[in-house]
């Protein structure tokens, strides 16, 4: 018996999965542009501005991108606790599209406000603000569009329009990056530099807006199948009656139990690794934005690609076996990133502070210096230079031996210190520091070994930047990304009884906010206590974890229950 195809549908059907579609190519611009790319790589810009390096709160020590994490975690509590609630009034009133307008409207209005945060007292925290905010709305959002899956497509299609809706996304997220990026890299280093960013972030929200008109006018609200309405005035406490009758009954779903245990185990390890990726690679690497951004825009186009082939394998060896691939692509993925890390010094332009000896003088000519910027963790280092009279050097000056001795004491030993140092001739000659806070330099934390060992195996031989590395980094996520995000929402959709899928849709929801929880919080512990690199490491067990308990979901079983559930609630 042939597959069905979404081209045997009716043209009405077709029309419906389209405009289904085309809300993931409108809300994907705020989730590649915004969330994964200008909102964490400017916070971590306002964040250093504001408090350097890092800022010590109930004695413990945030970092931009452990700082970031919290912002991430906090976003989504409101959605985890609302969306079941809602989504049960959803199955018995007809409200599924007003409460995706409202959560649209909401989120692209606090993406737009984001721009003005520049002139604000306190801009980090009025990014922060905007961002919590217009997350909700994003999150919130997707619940209720993914509750619609259920009723525009059978079961034997939901692989192939959940891929279908994640590579429109991909396509859509990635071109409005593509055209950020244009822009970044004509006004970059320009006076222009922090209007182009905040503006970028503002676009999401009207991108987001003015793409999603196309779903909400033509996609219609899906029909209530079952007979149990309610009135609106009561809804909220049959609603909290009937979660309660569904946990009571909860042995008769175990299948999607077990399901959602494992998807909130390894949904965890994967919205941990995007949420702070960036962050990461801002904060830990001092990767150049640019690159950055190439690599979010290399992953949209990937991943799209990526998606179909993965619905493709889902119909040779059924979607569960092809999620299993997509999640232990995933674990290398994390291994792969630990071991990223700025190639060590060699030549002379490696090094900031670069000192030739004259003979003719006596002194050391500075050849370079770094350009140092307004943030606060600039503004420390110029703090330590100044108590070492060091304060006035500029290009092609000079210093006495005795300065530039005192100039490498203070690079190798001051705690804001993010520079190399080289001196060639004189009595010093050949002598080279980095600084505590290095990009390059490693600290013996526990995991330390094996980005060292990739460094000097691998990176070096290849003469692999950082850049590069996170762009090979992108090519894999893009890979794998598609897999896991399409196959896990149909995987589920199929066990899903469509009387009741803006309830259990809501599961599904509260389980992706509660894994953008727990991850970055155990992310900031594991920063604070050890290092990002440890923290980022214990992912992997998080994500192998959901994958183990992967393996005793019955599928058929659990369609089997969603069909008896459907015809009890029709009759």
């Amino acid at each position: 018996m042939d597959k069905a195809k979404i081209s045997d549908l009716s043209s009405q059907e077709r029309k419906s999965i389209t405009a289904w579609c085309m809300y993931d190519w409108a809300n994907s611009g705020f989730a590649t542009s915004g969330l994964a790319a200008f909102f964490p790589i400017y916070f971590v810009v306002l964040f250093k501005d504001a408090m350097g390096e890092s800022a010590s709160f109930l004695g413990m020590t945030f970092t931009g991108s452990s700082t970031w994490s919290i912002g991430l975690a906090a976003s989504t509590v409101i959605v985890a606790i609302s969306s079941p609630i809602l989504g049960v009034i959803a199955d018995r009133v007809p409200i599924k599209k007003t409460l995706l307008w409202i959560y649209t409207i909401a989120g692209s209005i606090f993406a737009v406000i984001a721009f003005f945060s520049a002139y604000t007292s306190q801009p980090w925290a009025w990014l922060m603000g905007c961002f919590i905010l217009g997350n909700i709305g994003f999150a919130g959002g997707l619940v209720f569009y993914n509750s619609f899956l259920p009723h525009i497509a059978s079961r034997d299609l939901l692989d192939s329009v959940s891929s279908r809706g994640f590579a429109t996304g991909y396509i859509g997220g990635g071109l409005l990056l593509l055209i950020h990026v244009v822009f970044v890299v004509l006004f970059s280093n320009t006076e222009h530099t922090d209007l182009i960013v905040r503006s970028s972030i503002a676009s999401t929200g009207l991108w987001w807006f003015g793409w999603s008109l196309w779903t909400l006018l033509v996609l219609k609200e899906p029909r209530l199948i079952t007979t149990k309405g309610i009135k609106f005035s009561n809804a909220p406490s049959i609603a909290l009656k009937e979660l309660t009758r569904t946990f009571k009954d909860i042995t008769r779903f175990k299948v999607l139990l077990i399901y959602l245990v494992a998807y909130l185990l390894f949904n965890d390890g994967i919205q941990t690794v995007t949420g702070i990726a960036t962050a990461f690679a801002t904060d830990t690497l001092r990767i150049d934005q640019t690159f950055i951004i190439l690599s979010l825009l290399i992953i949209q186009f990937v991943a799209a690609i990526a998606a179909m082939i993965f619905s493709y394998l889902a119909k040779l060896i059924t979607t569960k076996r092809a999620l299993y691939v997509s999640l232990i692509g995933w674990v290398v993925i994390v291994i792969f990133g630990v071991a990223i890390i700025p190639l060590e010094p060699t030549g002379l332009s490696d090094y900031e502070y670069n000192l030739s000896y004259s003979d003719r003088s006596g002194n050391y000519v500075i050849s370079s210096i770094p350009e140092l910027s307004d943030s606060k963790s600039d503004q420390l280092w110029e703090e330590d230079l100044a108590n070492k009279s060091l304060n006035n050097m500029e290009p092609q000056g000079t210093i006495s031996v005795n300065e530039a001795g005192s100039l490498l004491n203070v690079v190798a030993t001051s705690e804001n210190s993010a520079y190399g140092i080289i001196i060639i001739g004189g009595p010093m000659e050949g002598s080279t520091k980095l600084g505590k806070s290095h990009p390059s330099k490693l600290n013996d934390g526990p995991v330390d070994w094996w980005p060292e060992l990739v460094r000097k195996t691998i990176w070096k031989p290849l003469g692999f930047t950082a850049e590069y590395q996170w762009i090979l980094l992108g090519i894999s996520v893009g890979l794998v990304m598609g897999g896991s995000q399409a196959l896990s929402r149909s995987l589920f959709a199929q066990m899903t009884p469509e009387t009741r899928s803006g309830e259990f849709f809501s599961f599904f929801g509260f389980m992706s906010r509660a894994s953008t929880v727990f991850g970055p919080m155990m992310y900031v512990v594991a920063t604070s206590l050890f290092d990002t690199r440890i923290a980022v490491t214990s992912i992997v067990i998080i994500i192998l974890s959901g994958t183990i308990i992967l393996n005793w979901v019955d599928v058929k079983s659990g369609i089997q229950v969603a069909d008896e559930e459907d015809r009890k609630l029709s009759n």
